[in-house]
């Protein structure tokens, strides 16, 4: 009988705690994220550009770039090997992701350029679509929509679903990888 018993206090106090703790966990901050306000935020975005009298570029595809320094040479195809140096941010300026970490002393980052159509790319759609209309020496801001980024999933814990990304990117080198 006193097994019993206890047995009944642990299940009792075990089911406290979960009750306690489901109670206390703060709400879900990327549960209001939605295409709706992505799409009200990248339209805050593009008008703020314009009002600080920048000239939006759009792809045929809907990325939105900023060019800030027009490099010299051929532009980014497939199969280049690309360095750059990078800052990726939200829209509200607070930096994600850059190249110039402690952790890597050249400030730079070198990937092979892939089609943004080829599934076997390791970065997102938009930074490879994006990085084609850049040359050497080139400098501009990317508005990466979701779409061309991460998604209705994000990735978790640093991109919340539904996240318009800015990437700002300076195109160090390239090198032709052709035969």
């Amino acid at each position: 009988m006193k097994k019993i018993k206890n047995f009944k206090v642990y299940v009792f106090l075990l089911l406290a705690a979960t009750v306690i703790s489901s109670c206390l966990k703060t709400p879900d901050q990327n549960s209001t994220n939605t295409p709706e306000k992505e799409a009200s935020q990248i339209q805050s975005w593009l008008a703020q550009m314009v009002t600080n009298k920048n000239d939006i570029d759009t792809t045929s595809t809907g990325l939105f770039y900023i060019v800030k320094k027009i490099g010299t040479g051929a532009t980014v195809k497939a199969g280049d090997s690309v360095t750059v140096k990078y800052t990726g941010m939200f829209l509200d300026g607070s930096v994600f992701d850059t190249s110039d970490k402690a952790s890597n002393p050249s400030g730079t980052f070198k990937f092979l350029h892939k089609a943004p159509t080829d599934p076997t790319r390791t970065l997102i759609q938009g930074w490879e679509e994006g990085v084609e209309v850049l040359s050497k020496g080139s400098s501009a801001a990317f508005l990466i929509p979701s779409a061309k980024g991460y998604g209705v999933n994000g990735s978790y814990p640093y991109i919340p679903p539904y996240t318009p990304l800015i990437f700002v990117i300076d195109v160090v080198d390239i090198k032709s990888n052709s035969l």
